[in-house]
């Protein structure tokens, strides 16, 4: 039986949900590079990645469920063959990080955290967003401390 690679992922949790969904569907699959990713880093990029393989007969059905893992599609609803919307619109986004932001310059960095929730942003705009929360985040931080010091230097004299 030889093996195929199938996909290619710079994530450990991305190539292993890939592959949990694999073994799902009873497709067999293995997960290279596994280890080296989870006692260092630098090393599994040196690797290549993480890879994903599967025997040669499993192959093509293995790739078409990567791509619909990888599209992102949205569930179909039973009843009816129309895409379900999905639970968080961008708007709905978009305002969970403006409020994330607004508690985060009012009541320090963590605060942001409570209404975002500490995810990693998936490109586009919202890494853009993402770094200028952090950004206001950081400079709310260090402006706080700059007064804490005005004002125990004022009452030390």
């Amino acid at each position: 039986m030889s093996l195929t690679e199938i996909a290619r992922f710079a994530d450990l949790t991305e190539a292993q949900i890939a592959a949990s969904r694999l073994r799902a569907e009873g497709v067999s699959v293995l997960l290279q590079n596994e280890y080296w990713g989870t006692s260092d880093f630098i090393m599994s990029i040196a690797m290549g990645g993480f890879r994903l393989w599967t025997p040669a007969s499993e192959a093509e059905e293995a790739r078409l469920l990567i791509a619909e893992l990888r599209g992102a599609a949205p569930p179909l609803d039973p009843e009816d063959d129309d895409p379900v919307a999905p639970p968080d619109a961008p708007a709905a986004q978009v305002a969970r990080t403006g409020v994330a932001l607004f508690l985060a310059m009012t009541f320090g960095g963590v605060a942001g955290f409570l209404v975002a929730g500490p995810r990693r942003p998936r490109g586009g705009h919202h890494a853009v967003l993402a770094g200028v929360a952090m950004a206001l985040a950081t400079l709310c931080g260090v402006v706080g401390l700059l007064l804490v010091g005005a004002w125990l230097s004022v009452g030390l004299r």
